[in-house]
C-alpha cells in the first residue's frame, strides 16, 4: 500500500474500471513522496488487475529512470505503436522527466498530440516549470504532496490540532481559500503580523493550505503549483512574504 495517497489510488482504480484514463499524465510535487512508485503500480493495475506489484514482470510497461535525449524518444515511439500483449494499454513511465532536453520534450508533445490507441504516457517531475508549456497543456496534472502525520498515524498531530496556533493557522487557510485574490490583503497582513509573535504559524498555514487543495489535486493543480512555488521562494530566499502570499493564485 502507498501510504498517504489512498485517495489517488481509489480515483485511479475507478478510472481504470470505467475505461476513463487519459492518454497522458504528469505526476508532480515534492520529491520522495511516491510519484514514481505510484506510476509503476498503476501500470501493474492495468496489466495484472492488481495495484500491488507481485512477482509477475510487466510486459506492457516501459519504465525509463533518467531518459534525456532523442534516442530514448525513438524507443518510446517504437514501444507505444505496438499492440498490448496483456494489458489494455501500453504504458511509458519517464522518471525525472524534468531532465528531458527541449528536443525530447517536443518529441513527446507530438506523441501526446496524436497518441496511438491504447497508449498511456506518464511523466514524473518535482516542478512543472521544468517542462515546456505546450507539453503541460496536453497532459493532465496530478499533484503528490508530502505524507501528513494523520495519514501515517504518527502521534503528535492529534495533539497539535488542539492547540490555539494550529486552529488559527487552519482558519487562515480556510478563509484564504474562500476569499477571491482581490480581497486577501487584510488576511495576509494579519497572518504576517501573527508570524512575528508565532514564527511557526506560516509553516502551519502552508501545510493546511496545501493539504486542503490536495483534496482535489486535478481541479486545484494551478493553485497547488502556485502555493508550492511561493513556499519555495519564502523558504530559500530573502523575499517579501506578504508579496509572495498575495501572488498565490
Amino acid at each position: 500500500m502507498i501510504i498517504g495517497h489512498e485517495h489517488l489510488i481509489k480515483d485511479f482504480k475507478n478510472l481504470v474500471k470505467n475505461n476513463q484514463l487519459a492518454h497522458g499524465y504528469i505526476f508532480f510535487g515534492e520529491p520522495q513522496v511516491g510519484k514514481f512508485y505510484f506510476a509503476k503500480h498503476l501500470a501493474n493495475l492495468l496489466e495484472n488487475e492488481e495495484f500491488e506489484i507481485g512477482g509477475r514482470p510487466m510486459q506492457d510497461a516501459l519504465i525509463l529512470e533518467n531518459a534525456t535525449g532523442i534516442d530514448a524518444m525513438r524507443e518510446i515511439k517504437q514501444f507505444l505503436w505496438q499492440k498490448p500483449v496483456i494489458s489494455t494499454k501500453r504504458a511509458v513511465i519517464i522518471n525525472n522527466a524534468g531532465g528531458l532536453t527541449p528536443e525530447a520534450q517536443n518529441s513527446i508533445l507530438k506523441i501526446a498530440e496524436e497518441p496511438p490507441a491504447g497508449a498511456l504516457l506518464i511523466l514524473i517531475v518535482d516542478r512543472l516549470d521544468n517542462l515546456l508549456p505546450p507539453l503541460l497543456s496536453r497532459m493532465q496534472k496530478i499533484y503528490f504532496g508530502a505524507v501528513k502525520e494523520a495519514e501515517l498515524g504518527r502521534p503528535g498531530r492529534a495533539v497539535l490540532k488542539k492547540t490555539a496556533i494550529f486552529k488559527t493557522a487552519e482558519k487562515y487557510a480556510l478563509d484564504f481559500l474562500k476569499l477571491p485574490e482581490s480581497r486577501r490583503s487584510a488576511l495576509i497582513k494579519d497572518l504576517i503580523e501573527d508570524q512575528k509573535e508565532q514564527p511557526e504559524i506560516l509553516d502551519l498555514f502552508f501545510e493546511e493550505l496545501i493539504l486542503k487543495l490536495n483534496q482535489d489535486p486535478v481541479k486545484n493543480y494551478k493553485s497547488l503549483k502556485s502555493a508550492l512555488h511561493r513556499l519555495f521562494l519564502i523558504k530559500n530566499y530573502n523575499t517579501n512574504k506578504r508579496l509572495q502570499l498575495e501572488a498565490i493564485q
